[in-house]
Protein backbone atom coordinates (compact mmCIF):
# COMPACT_ATOMS: atom_id res chain seq x y z
CA UNK A 1 0.00 0.00 0.00
CA UNK A 2 1.39 3.39 -0.97
CA UNK A 3 1.61 6.30 1.43
CA UNK A 4 -1.20 8.02 -0.46
CA UNK A 5 -3.41 4.95 -0.04
CA UNK A 6 -2.61 4.76 3.68
CA UNK A 7 -3.46 8.44 4.16
CA UNK A 8 -6.68 7.99 2.20
CA UNK A 9 -7.67 5.10 4.45
CA UNK A 10 -6.93 7.14 7.59
CA UNK A 11 -8.99 10.05 6.29
CA UNK A 12 -11.87 7.68 5.56
CA UNK A 13 -11.69 5.99 8.97
CA UNK A 14 -11.15 9.14 11.02
CA UNK A 15 -12.80 12.16 9.36
CA UNK A 16 -11.48 14.49 12.09
CA UNK A 17 -7.99 13.99 10.61
CA UNK A 18 -9.14 15.77 7.45
CA UNK A 19 -9.01 19.11 9.26
CA UNK A 20 -5.48 19.12 10.65
CA UNK A 21 -2.14 18.01 9.25
CA UNK A 22 -0.73 17.98 12.77
CA UNK A 23 -3.46 15.63 14.01
CA UNK A 24 -2.82 13.43 10.97
CA UNK A 25 0.89 13.36 11.79
CA UNK A 26 0.17 12.53 15.42
CA UNK A 27 -2.05 9.65 14.33
CA UNK A 28 0.71 8.32 12.08
CA UNK A 29 3.13 8.59 15.01
CA UNK A 30 0.69 6.54 17.14
CA UNK A 31 0.31 3.90 14.45
CA UNK A 32 4.09 3.63 14.12
CA UNK A 33 4.44 3.12 17.86
CA UNK A 34 5.93 6.49 18.68
CA UNK A 35 4.90 6.80 22.30
CA UNK A 36 4.37 10.49 22.84
CA UNK A 37 3.11 11.87 26.11
CA UNK A 38 0.17 14.26 26.16
CA UNK A 39 2.62 17.08 26.84
CA UNK A 40 4.73 16.12 23.82
CA UNK A 41 1.64 16.00 21.61
CA UNK A 42 0.67 19.50 22.77
CA UNK A 43 4.16 20.77 21.95
CA UNK A 44 3.86 19.32 18.44
CA UNK A 45 0.48 21.03 18.02
CA UNK A 46 2.13 24.34 19.00
CA UNK A 47 4.93 24.02 16.42
CA UNK A 48 4.78 25.88 13.11
CA UNK A 49 3.56 23.70 10.25
CA UNK A 50 6.27 21.25 9.21
CA UNK A 51 5.93 22.46 5.62
CA UNK A 52 6.63 26.02 6.78
CA UNK A 53 9.79 24.90 8.55
CA UNK A 54 11.13 23.05 5.50
CA UNK A 55 10.11 25.90 3.17
CA UNK A 56 12.01 28.38 5.35
CA UNK A 57 15.07 26.09 5.33
CA UNK A 58 14.98 25.86 1.54
CA UNK A 59 14.69 29.64 1.20
CA UNK A 60 17.56 30.26 3.64
CA UNK A 61 19.77 27.76 1.81
CA UNK A 62 18.85 29.30 -1.53
CA UNK A 63 19.69 32.78 -0.27
CA UNK A 64 22.83 31.94 1.72
CA UNK A 65 25.19 29.55 -0.03
CA UNK A 66 27.18 28.85 3.15
CA UNK A 67 24.01 27.28 4.66
CA UNK A 68 23.61 24.67 1.92
CA UNK A 69 23.60 20.98 2.73
CA UNK A 70 26.65 18.84 2.00
CA UNK A 71 27.14 17.73 -1.61
CA UNK A 72 25.77 14.19 -1.21
CA UNK A 73 22.53 15.51 0.30
CA UNK A 74 22.17 18.14 -2.44
CA UNK A 75 22.60 15.43 -5.07
CA UNK A 76 20.02 13.18 -3.40
CA UNK A 77 17.55 16.09 -3.26
CA UNK A 78 18.17 16.80 -6.93
CA UNK A 79 17.42 13.17 -7.82
CA UNK A 80 14.17 13.28 -5.80
CA UNK A 81 13.16 16.55 -7.44
CA UNK A 82 13.79 15.10 -10.89
CA UNK A 83 11.77 12.00 -10.06
CA UNK A 84 8.93 14.11 -8.69
CA UNK A 85 8.85 16.39 -11.72
CA UNK A 86 8.93 13.40 -14.03
CA UNK A 87 6.08 11.71 -12.18
CA UNK A 88 3.80 14.72 -11.92
CA UNK A 89 4.60 16.63 -15.10
CA UNK A 90 3.32 13.84 -17.35
CA UNK A 91 -0.17 15.20 -17.92
CA UNK A 92 -1.16 12.20 -20.05
CA UNK A 93 -1.48 10.25 -16.78
CA UNK A 94 -4.43 12.42 -15.80
CA UNK A 95 -7.86 12.05 -17.29
CA UNK A 96 -9.84 15.28 -16.98
CA UNK A 97 -12.88 14.13 -18.92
Amino acid sequence: MTLKEKIKKLLELKPQLRNSDKELLLEIFRLKGVGLTQSQEEKIRDLPAFESITRARRKAQEEYEKLQAVEIVRQARQVKETEYRSEYSNQSKFNYQ
